[in-house]
């Protein structure tokens, strides 16, 4: 025959009707591969996203129906007369008159009967912390780094957070998180537990509320059932899968993704100045006061909530010192505002005070020598930020003001102020003279110790752990940081290494045997320090623990000099788990 036009597209229904239907329903219909402005198509749509992320949740991917069921529905709607996108608007007008719903999907015809237990308890949408809401998304994909439950963050709202809220993650994934973590400890620890799935149940017949940390509970919950004991570092997080540690995205105040991480310290290190500078962007307008020499401001809530843009927000109010005057900020974490409020309220009982401050620099006890020994010291081995110092006389100044007005005192109001200038005013000069002496005590014997410390091989082992006891105990601006309750027992410290410096001459092995039983608490507690302070403004002298160290110094190498409390190496390791800090 002779060729009429070569290559020639002509329409497929022409060439089989039945198959182009076939192939409409599939790719236009079912896989959403059509232009449409059909409210049925764009309706469908959406709802099919809303279900599938119900699998997400679940981490199963059975829960909703599949495309075959889909295209079935379509399927039986559709006359045979509908092969492509032409026929189907043809038919669709006419039969959508009479049921306007006809192609309209329902979550009950997508879900199936097992759905019904991803529930929204189970799986929430969204995370509540205190004051603070956070949502959360969920991504069943093995291997994809936000594989599991994923908290977005706000940048600006970083600092704010701790770990243990999610260590919990959520209720639906809290059983399976559980057996991970009993499977993953040391096997002398596991035979205790076994089988693991039913201690588990047992474990949960305890509904827990979520607060505080999940190891403790944990460990509480397997104590009880068994009597075994479970120290805080036998739990081994990096075992168990990703999908069972929260995944944590850092958001700007855009929206626009910044970092994420399974590990909320790591981010909070990273993003620390970032995080500040935007909370302290937004709070700027909020109760920020400057120079004031009195109580010239509201009363100062612990938690103060304000809005912006429609989102709200909390931050933490404190008098800041700021040397002649006192203003006040809000700042993003508790532990920073605690720490200047602190500081900021001695300042201003000072402004309050300025003639008896007066009186009291010009008669404290006073020793030319220890003033001497106070301005020579070093700073802390352990600390990277400088403390905040002035002079021998201020700084004890400042510990007398603190002593007396704001240690154990919680002061947010005028009223709570003024109350406590009238009521604790007449200490005062009383608590300087106390104080004063205890400063000089503490000095004159520290420097006589250090001499003592100095004139040993510095390469010795036990001489290099005496010297770093020195340096923790008095260091630049010690003084500020310090309370006098704890300042009063710093003689009986220097004893304690005067009685060793005495026995470790004569007996060098046992008191290296000594220091291995102080090794591990000792190493505990200052890495600890050393990590915290990344995060976050620390005093290990508010450390209940660190006080405790100092206890079982006296205990190993002055055993006749008696302890401020009954202390062992079991009490620091009880002290320890419990988080006693």
């Amino acid at each position: 025959g002779i060729t009429l036009q070569s290559r020639r597209k002509i329409p497929y229904e022409h060439v089989d009707a039945k198959a182009a239907r076939q192939m409409f329903i599939r790719h236009a219909l079912v896989e959403h591969d059509y232009q449409t402005r059909a409210p049925f198509f764009k309706e469908n749509e959406k709802l099919l996203e809303e279900v599938g992320y119900i699998q997400h949740k679940g981490r199963r991917v059975d829960l909703i129906e599949d495309e075959e069921w889909l295209y079935d529905f379509y399927d039986q709607k559709l006359p045979e007369t509908v092969v492509n996108g032409i026929t189907f608007d043809q038919w669709r007008k006419t039969a959508e008159h009479e049921q306007p719903r006809l192609l309209f999907l329902t979550k009950e015809d997508l879900t199936r009967q097992d759905e019904g237990h991803i529930s929204s308890w189970e799986y929430p949408d969204e995370k509540i912390i205190g004051r603070l809401t956070l949502p959360l998304q969920y991504r069943f994909e093995i291997g994809h780094e936000e594989d599991g439950v994923t908290v977005i963050i706000p940048v600006h709202q970083l600092n704010q957070l701790t770990e243990p809220p999610f260590e919990w993650l959520v209720p639906g994934l809290l059983k399976e998180k559980l057996i991970a973590l009993v499977k993953g400890l040391p096997k002398q620890l596991r035979k205790h537990f076994v089988p693991v799935p039913n201690t588990v149940e047992r474990c949960l017949e305890v509904e827990p509320d979520g607060k505080g940390s999940l190891y403790e509970w944990l460990a509480l919950r397997l104590r009880k059932l068994t009597g075994e004991s479970i120290p805080l570092t036998a739990w081994n997080t990096e075992l168990i899968t990703d999908h069972l540690r929260m995944n944590f995205r850092v958001i700007d105040e855009e929206g626009k993704h910044l970092d994420n991480s399974r590990d909320l310290k790591a981010l909070q290190r990273k993003y620390n100045e970032t995080a500040g500078d935007s909370f302290k962007q937004l709070a700027e307008d909020e109760l920020n006061y400057t120079g004031c020499i009195k109580w010239a401001f509201s009363d100062l809530p612990e938690v103060y909530q304000f809005e912006q843009n429609g989102q709200n927000f909390i931050g933490y109010p404190a008098i800041i010192d700021e040397g002649d005057a006192v203003g006040v900020r809000i700042l993003d974490t508790k532990e920073k505002a605690n720490l200047q409020h602190e500081l900021g309220l001695a300042r201003l009982f000072q402004l309050q005070l300025k003639k008896d401050s007066k009186y009291i620099i010009k008669n404290l006890p006073f020793s030319p020598e220890s003033e001497l020994v106070y301005n020579r010291l070093q700073k802390h081995p352990d600390l990277s930020r400088d403390i905040m110092s002035h002079s021998y006389k201020e700084d004890i100044l400042n510990m007398v003001i603190h002593s007396v007005f704001v240690c154990d005192h919680t002061i947010r109001t005028e009223q709570q102020f003024e109350q406590s200038l009238r009521k604790n005013k007449p200490e005062l000069m009383n608590r300087a003279n106390i104080i004063g002496e205890h400063v000089i005590n503490a000095l004159t014997q520290y420097a006589a110790v250090k001499k003592q410390a100095d004139r040993l091989p510095q390469q010795d082992k036990s001489v290099q752990d005496v010297q770093l006891q020195l340096a923790r105990l008095c260091y630049q601006g010690f003084l500020m940081t310090t309370a006098d309750d704890y300042l009063k027992h710093y003689p009986r410290y220097f004893k304690s290494i005067e009685v060793r410096i005495q026995s470790m001459l004569q007996q060098p092995d046992k008191d290296q045997q000594k220091i291995q039983e102080m090794a591990r608490f000792q190493q505990w507690y200052w890495q600890s320090i050393e990590q915290r302070q990344k995060d976050e403004v620390v005093n290990p002298e508010r450390d209940n623990f660190r006080w405790m160290l100092e206890e079982f110094r006296v205990s190993l190498f002055a055993q006749q000099l008696k302890t401020a409390m009954p202390i062992s190496a079991k009490r620091l390791e009880k002290a320890w788990n419990k988080g006693s800090m």
